[in-house]
């Protein structure tokens, strides 16, 4: 089952329910998931180099609610990431918007988003700076999520953070000692503190003020497995076809594997219902879900550089991985693109 197919047998369903609440972004990731690879987005003309045969491939969407156009993106972010590898352990920091604040980042996501990201990462840098054991500047990768395997809305952003940091003052590279980072009951108070004042300070009223507020911290490993394990975690899509189990012309169920069990699951509800949790977590045009801090921003690279001579790492040279070529049907050669045809366009 496409996640394309799904949308298209509800989609008349979905609008008479769902159609008033439904926002321009959502819209778009909707159009953009029945659009692809269907003409809607023009074509791709082949020319193969083995045999004078030619051919033709519709493009996709590349939205990045699609999820038939992830892959090749989550394998160049994991080789971005593997360029910036450490030789030491990694952390996963995970801060949770509490339910009490998600109204208000239904109706603000793109301030409520960013407010996230940026008190989560504020936070972490100012342990690094003042734990003593360290007291260093961070870096660190940060990843917003909004869904849970469910697909239910939790609003939540993950920092992935190497043991050790930079001490400018110094100019020496400070290495976390011992297999714990920070303590989660101390990073929620400060998330409590500085969330809450940034949603006051751009206007946000909170009629109730969360009780709760949860930041878990683990250790996740290190070396390239931890890398690739965090990878597929942090950058796979909202669903993915292999987990759209049955539709029976009403009812779609799919799977899902369950974070406290590590056992799979399923949920099964109305085919409009299943595109409404879907396109609840469509991220506004233009926010920028992963970033990167410290000195692993792009900006850093310098003194990502300096750190890796001063642990010793010999780093291969990054190239990106290409795009899987198109083969000829007739000899199995691989194809050249040579040019696009658009929708309206009868010639390339």
């Amino acid at each position: 089952m496409l996640l394309a197919n799904l949308i298209e047998n509800y989609l008349d369903r979905y609008k008479t329910r769902y159609g008033k609440s439904t926002t321009p972004d959502q819209w778009s990731a909707l159009n953009a998931i029945l659009g692809c690879r269907s003409g809607q987005y023009g074509e791709l003309l082949l020319a193969c180099q083995g045999c004078p045969h030619t051919d033709s491939q519709p493009r996709s969407c590349g939205h990045r609610s699609c999820n038939a156009c992830q892959s090749h993106s989550t394998q160049r972010r994991l080789e971005r990431q593997q360029a910036k590898l450490l030789p030491v352990d990694y952390f996963m920091v995970t801060f949770t918007l509490p339910f009490e604040l998600r109204a208000v980042a239904t109706m603000h996501p793109t301030v409520v988003y960013g407010l996230l990201l940026q008190c989560a990462t504020a936070i972490i840098k100012t342990f690094g700076r003042n734990d003593k054991n360290l007291l260093a500047e961070l870096g660190m990768t940060a990843v917003l999520h909004t869904h849970t395997r469910r697909l239910d809305y939790h609003p939540h952003v993950h920092l992935i953070v190497p043991g050790g940091g930079v001490n400018r003052a110094r100019r020496e590279w400070r290495k976390l000692k011992g297999e714990y980072l920070f303590n989660g009951n101390a990073l929620a108070a400060a998330f409590r503190g500085r969330m809450l004042a940034a949603l006051e300070q751009v206007g946000l009223q909170t009629f109730n003020t969360p009780r709760e507020w949860v930041v878990h911290c683990t250790k996740v490993g290190r070396g390239l497995p931890a890398l690739k394990y965090l990878s597929r975690y942090l950058y796979r899509g909202v669903i993915s076809n292999e987990n759209l189990l049955q539709d029976d012309g009403t009812h779609v169920t799919f799977q899902y594997r369950d974070s406290k069990t590590g056992e799979l699951q399923t949920r099964c509800e109305r085919g409009e219902d299943i595109i409404a949790l879907i396109l609840q977590h469509t991220l506004p045009k233009g926010f920028r879900r992963t970033r990167d801090y410290g000195f692993l921003h792009g900006n850093a690279k310098a003194l990502l550089k300096t750190v890796q001579w001063a642990l010793q790492i010999s780093v291969p040279l990054w190239k990106q991985t290409p795009r899987p070529a198109f083969t000829c049907k007739h000899c199995h050669s691989p194809m050249a693109l040579v040019g696009f045809k658009s929708r309206q366009s009868s010639s390339g």
